[in-house]
């Protein structure tokens, strides 16, 4: 751990003094909660449009022994990444009545796609719901979501508990039952790709979309298409295309995938 110890440090020194190289964001805010360092940014969209954002995050967490929501406290480049990418897909969030962030950290992703649709004005309620696994980091979306409801209406925001094993064995209900577009970062690696594609066909109805980013080269990639793509079951399949992004000097992967309304 003496890597991360070192990356940590570092990432301790930069929060807590306000450090302008941060990766993203403005920093509004900084204080300790129950020992926990807490960091407060804004987030902008090129388009001055687009309302502003703002996410709590809790650096400590990415050590291997904090033991308080591991990577999920911080806002990483995958989420960035795939936060701009979503700013650019304007048809795809409007055609989406329902999106559902999985693996939701910070939850920037979901709320960046909350605030491109609270500018858009698009027909219909609008639903975006955050989603992770770890208690510690399902409260910070929660208070991620308390604190961007009132300036991304009329977008309904919503924070849900949600682990993928235990909604694969039918223990858990899912956040909802017809999800029209899944977004996740980060979410694909190790032997991970089957358990994201399961999950993706699980939750999206037939004729929905989703969109994941993840680094290149990651283990789980390649099973994570081909499940998409060829069902074991006799469900639908997706139609996946993957595009190529650099974001901050890091190569990531965008799957945008479209779900047919039959077997194919």
């Amino acid at each position: 751990f003496e890597e991360a110890d070192g990356i940590l440090s570092e990432l301790r020194r930069k929060a807590e003094t306000g450090d302008s190289d941060l990766p993203w964001g403005d920093c509004l805010e900084r204080s300790w909660h129950d020992g926990t360092l807490r960091v407060t940014r804004s987030y902008a969209s090129s388009s001055a449009a687009v309302p502003e954002v703002v996410i709590q995050e809790f650096p400590y967490s990415a050590h291997p022994c904090s033991g308080v929501g591991g990577t999920g406290g911080l806002v990483w480049r995958g989420a960035l990444a795939l936060a701009e990418f979503l700013g650019e897909q304007h048809e795809l969030l409007a055609n989406a009545q329902v999106i559902v962030e999985i693996g939701a950290g910070c939850g920037l992703p979901g709320l960046a796609a909350a605030a491109q649709l609270a500018a858009q004005h698009s027909p219909g309620v609008k639903q975006v719901i955050l989603t992770d696994g770890p208690e510690a980091v399902v409260q910070n979306l929660a208070a991620n979501v308390a604190a961007n409801s009132e300036r991304l209406k009329p977008v309904h925001l919503r924070a849900e508990k949600l682990v993928w094993e235990e909604l694969l064995a039918g223990i858990s209900p899912p956040p909802v039952e017809a999800v029209d577009l899944l977004i996740g970062s980060d979410v694909i690696w190790g032997d991970r790709g089957s358990l994201v594609a399961e999950v993706a066909l699980r939750l999206v109805r037939p004729g929905g979309a989703l969109v994941i980013s993840a680094q290149k080269g990651r283990e789980g990639l390649d099973i994570f298409q081909e499940m998409l793509r060829s069902p074991v079951t006799s469900d639908a399949g997706f139609k996946i295309e993957v595009k190529e992004l650099t974001y901050q000097g890091e190569e990531f992967q965008i799957f945008v995938g479209f779900r047919g309304l039959e077997v194919q």
